[in-house]
């Protein structure tokens, strides 16, 4: 099995709950039907209320939502790139490996208990990150899965880690991009909170952004406040 997410851009004024609705309904079964499996959306919808850490800037054609699918193989997956272009302004799909660092439950918060389609509780962050100029592949993957996986979970309140790391675009035009990683915080107010954001401490702030900019190209990080929804 393959994994694919993909980023869709639009307008800043695209009404955000008919965005939901298209995602988790016709586009979540025109993606079953040419062989998709565990769909899973996350948008920036009309329940959001944020832009998140480092969103796009005002007025962007910037990413809205981003749909994960999984295929038998990523060349065999059918009308699935024209079942996404139809949505948005502009699209990208990226082939990636997944790790599910840390799942609901395993280290803080609760076990999932919310059945598939409905919103998961608290917020998610989903963030397009690029490798530091300054690092070969090898010493940025270190740096990544290494240091900063575990060190930004013992900093922040974060219930919930996937690391995406980018494997090879699958759409024509689709821009450079290293990894997608996804996050689950507790609340909105919790990720709006800089003191609450990091575990009631600041000291935790300069620890995150150190890490963070050695090991990300700053310049083009983008981390945004979106909805999940869980469709299987």
């Amino acid at each position: 099995m393959e994994k694919l997410i993909y980023l869709i851009r639009d307008r800043a004024d695209r009404d955000r709950a008919e965005l939901r609705e298209t995602l988790t309904g016709p586009t979540a079964a025109a993606l079953r039907a040419a062989g998709g499996t565990d769909v899973t959306v996350h948008v920036a919808d009309d329940r959001v209320h944020i832009g998140g850490p480092m969103p796009e800037p005002d007025g962007a054609v910037g990413v809205v939502a981003a749909v994960s699918v999984w295929f038998a193989a990523h060349d065999l997956r059918g009308d699935a790139d024209a079942a996404i272009d139809a949505v948005g302004v502009r699209s990208a799909g990226y082939l990636v490996t997944e790790s599910l660092w840390s799942e609901f439950g395993q280290r803080r918060g609760e076990p999932r208990d919310w059945p598939d389609g409905d919103r998961s509780p608290g917020l998610v962050t989903l963030a397009l990150v690029h490798q530091h100029p300054a690092l070969d592949r090898r010493t940025f993957r270190e740096l990544w899965y290494s240091h900063q996986s575990p060190m930004s979970e013992s900093v922040q309140p974060r219930l919930r880690y996937v690391r995406n790391t980018v494997v090879h675009p699958v759409t024509v035009g689709a821009e450079p991009l290293d990894g997608i990683v996804v996050e689950t915080w507790p609340s909105e107010e919790t990720v709006a909170d800089i003191v609450a954001f990091h575990n009631g401490d600041l000291g935790n702030l300069s620890v995150m952004l150190d890490s963070v900019a050695a090991t990300f190209d700053m310049d083009r990080l983008r981390s945004i406040a979106m909805s999940e929804y869980l469709l299987g």
